[in-house]
């Protein structure tokens, strides 16, 4: 039972804290998303409970009440708080499961997976259909290699829930793990019917359209994709790639023409940016976006790297070298990473100009 800590005088009121109050709080957020209301309606035959309710209704007059008053929050330690106050299950019938899952969520990502088990088993024993619980259990199983498991988890969320779009994307990612390409086709597809906008799926599906030797409709999801993103430089050129591949050159320079008309929006983007530049001589243009970008991502050392093409093609031979003996001094390995692309498109005499060997 709570045990009195503090008195806090309100005016010309007093105000007991106890150890129930942070509890009381963290209940709130965690069940109730904050609202008092709706707490103290379920709550309502717990006579003591209401007093700290009302307690801390009072306090948050003067004081802001948040999880400043009882992180970290210890799961184990909730349960049996609430155990103590005689606090069960069937109490709840105006609660949100958010807070849980966020909770669980949290856990999981400092690798506490059994805690994060024990919450989402509390959110089922709540709510036996809440579908997101159930998607959660089943993507965190096949997290630590318990695929079969997992995927009795996701077929039961979509089963609840058929527009749960993250259960299918973890289906999708998990029957490509263990190489059921065809399963994972058909998940990847689901998703992108109930979630058009979601990018990576097009790449994951595209690579196992792919792999069953199905390029025609590789194909296929990534021109759906440039017609919800024109501006995508990594769907352009894949394109360019497999319509290459397919006999298609016509296509294949039309997608990396497409691309030289394109300004790189990520750093993810500007590596292949600037090979489909370099190839098509564009070094000028290439230069002056990659100084941009190396100067507004200075984290991102490789991209002063690329400038060495186009500072030697553009006869800055100084610039080339000083680039190239800084990082033999300090980033080696970046050095070495680049070199295949130096042998590309530097000629032999180039590389030994600015001191490639």
């Amino acid at each position: 039972m709570s045990e009195y800590l503090i008195t806090l005088k309100l005016g010309e009121e007093r105000v007991d804290v106890t150890t129930s109050t942070p509890f009381v709080v963290m209940l709130r957020d965690l069940f109730y998303e904050g609202d008092w209301t709706l707490m103290k309606e379920d709550l309502k035959q717990k006579e003591e409970l209401i007093k700290e309710v009302e307690k801390c209704e009072k306090l948050e007059k003067i004081v802001r009440l948040d999880e400043t008053v009882y992180d970290p929050i210890v799961f184990s330690e909730l349960k049996e708080w609430m155990k103590e106050e005689g606090i069960s299950v069937e109490d709840f019938n105006h609660v949100s499961l958010n807070g849980l899952y966020d909770l669980a969520l949290e856990y999981a990502d400092k690798n506490s997976y059994e805690t994060a088990y024990d919450v989402i088993k509390f959110m089922l024993e709540i709510d036996r259909n809440y579908a997101p619980a159930y998607e959660l259990m089943g993507s965190l199983l096949i997290e630590e290699g318990k695929v079969e498991e997992g995927i009795r988890y996701l077929d039961r969320a979509i089963e609840i829930d058929p527009w749960l779009v993250q259960a299918y994307a973890s289906l999708g990612e998990a029957y490509y793990n263990l190489g059921e390409f065809d399963k994972a086709i058909q998940y990847w597809e689901r998703e992108l019917e109930y979630s058009p906008d979601d990018k990576l799926t097009y790449f994951m599906l595209a690579e196992t359209y792919r792999k069953v030797n199905r390029k025609d409709l590789a194909i296929d999801v990534l021109e759906r994709l440039l017609k919800r993103d024109p501006s995508n430089i990594v769907a352009s050129y894949q394109l360019s790639q497999l319509y290459r591949e397919s006999g298609n050159e016509e296509k294949a320079v039309f997608y990396e023409r497409k691309i030289l008309e394109l300004t790189p929006r990520y750093p993810s983007e500007i590596e292949i940016w600037a090979r489909v530049h370099f190839k098509y001589g564009e070094y000028g243009r290439a230069r002056e976006v990659l100084e941009r970008f190396a100067e507004s991502s200075p984290v991102n050392v490789g991209l002063r790297l690329l400038l060495v093409i186009p500072y030697v093609k553009l006869g800055m031979l100084d610039h080339a070298r000083e680039i190239l003996e800084d990082f033999k001094q300090r980033n080696v390995w970046y050095y070495y990473g680049k070199k295949e692309l130096f042998e590309e498109f530097l000629s032999e005499e180039e590389r030994r100009v600015c001191g490639i060997s």
